[in-house]
């Protein structure tokens, strides 16, 4: 015997089925993105800590661009490994986007002021990109702007005669006055930073 009200259900599933299916097509490329922490809808206040930049002037976290988005990293530049490699993977992944990496400024803070002068700062990041920024300030202040970003640092320290500086390993997302609204895990390849900045550009800014 037919049953009319079986065909509804299975019509009314059908249509739920295609709506989700929908939705998830839909997505925004960063919110399934399992290297990227998606915090738009619960952004980090940006940090009160003012900085330096390499040509002497007052910084702040809430300088960010508000027509742009700002990757903002801690290293340093004796850093053999970690830091380089996240420089050059940012540099690479604006290249990747073309005319969308106006859309984005790229700021790093030294975790090791003490060695890194603003000279310094400014000729190392200039190998990767000469519009990239650095920033800098009392260790102190550092570590704390790290941490209102989520990001543990230590002071730099010497134990039995080798110095050791620590850095981030996050790339942070900073939209307009300096929120976090966004993370790229440590590592994240070129190529898969640059499949989702044109996206986090069209959706934040």
């Amino acid at each position: 015997m037919h049953h009319p009200t079986a065909g509804l259900r299975w019509t009314a599933l059908g249509a739920a089925l295609v709506c989700a299916l929908a939705l998830t097509a839909c997505a925004a490329p960063h919110e399934e993105a399992d290297y990227y922490l998606d915090l738009a809808d619960d952004p980090m206040d940006a940090s009160a800590i003012t900085l330096t930049t390499v040509d002497g002037g007052e910084w702040t976290f809430a300088d960010a661009a508000p027509d742009r988005l700002t990757l903002l990293f801690f290293g340093y530049t004796s850093c053999p490994d970690v830091c380089p490699m996240t420089m050059a993977e940012i540099h690479l992944a604006l290249a990747d986007i073309g005319d969308d990496a106006e859309r984005f400024d790229v700021v790093m803070v030294t975790t090791d002021p003490a060695r890194d002068t603003g000279d310094q700062l400014k000729s190392w990041l200039a190998r990767f990109d000469p519009s990239f920024q650095g920033v800098r300030g009392d260790i102190d202040d550092t570590v704390q702007a790290a941490l209102d970003y989520g990001i543990p640092i230590e002071p730099p320290e010497e134990v039995e005669g080798d110095y050791l500086v620590s850095h981030g390993g996050r790339i942070i997302v900073l939209g307009d006055g300096g929120e976090a609204l966004g993370m790229f895990d440590e590592g994240t390849e070129a190529d898969r930073i640059a499949a989702l900045l044109p996206g986090l550009a069209d959706t934040l800014l």
